[in-house]
């Protein structure tokens, strides 16, 4: 089953994440509020220009025994250029700049190009983007903090959906902020029929330059190319 809606909102609520330079704390994160936490968490979201990381995308599938791991590149320029570039199980590559959505998967020759402006749930699309405030996010969801657990040096935020759209789609979404830097270190997505998707990054790079021609996708001739948008779910890969 294509989840779009979902995955859309899987890829905009990463801000930005623990650089190799900062080392999180080994022990239990000093206590801090809610209201004190998200105001430091929104102060790191600003800051971010840029970024590069390594990820590894983890899916519980409740059709499927083992997980789905996937692994890959992340790119992001301010003001809202993003790229994922996957290299296993299967290359594929997700761009989404201020106007468009393009896909393109290079085994099955075959691309997506789609406006935004056509894409369905796209004012949540916009919500979720790079360098946006939990007030933003409070227009959607309820936003609690409660125990990390075996998360050392972190917080846990966890966003309830409060319109019924998006509950139709997403039970919650957790995510572990840095007790150091405020921003996510992990990202967890249960959705309403019990599958769940786990990102993690690694060997980030905070601010720094990325050349355009990163945030280019050359689509041979021969690739077949549709308008229709499917859903980051590399048509059968993972559903």
């Amino acid at each position: 089953m294509k989840k779009p809606f979902v995955l859309l909102t899987l890829v905009f609520l990463m801000t930005g994440f623990q650089t190799e330079e900062i080392r999180s704390q080994e022990a239990g994160a000093p206590a801090v509020g809610l209201e004190q936490l998200l105001k430091r968490f929104n102060e790191s979201q600003q800051a971010v220009q840029s970024l590069t990381a390594n990820f590894s995308e983890r899916k519980n599938l409740s059709l499927l025994a083992k997980p789905v791991v996937a692994n890959g590149t992340f790119l992001y320029s301010k003001p809202g250029r993003i790229k994922w570039e996957y290299s296993e199980p299967e290359p594929r590559i997700f761009l989404i700049t201020e106007n468009r959505f393009v896909a393109y998967y290079p085994n099955q020759k075959r691309a997506e190009e789609v406006p935004l402006s056509k894409l369905a749930g796209r004012r949540v699309f916009r919500v979720f983007g790079i360098g946006q405030t939990s007030e933003d996010l409070e227009k959607f969801f309820d936003i609690s903090q409660t125990d990390p657990g075996e998360e050392k040096g972190t917080y846990l935020l966890v966003l309830t959906p409060k319109r019924r759209r998006v509950k139709d789609r997403l039970q919650l979404v957790r995510f572990w902020v840095d007790a150091k830097t405020y921003l996510p270190r992990r990202l967890e997505y249960l959705e309403s029929d019990g599958d769940s998707t786990l990102l993690t990054f690694a060997n980030l790079r905070l601010n720094p330059d990325i050349a355009e021609a990163r945030f280019n996708v050359h689509i041979p001739e021969d690739v077949q190319v549709s308008n229709t948008f499917t859903g980051f779910d590399g048509s059968g890969l993972s559903h």
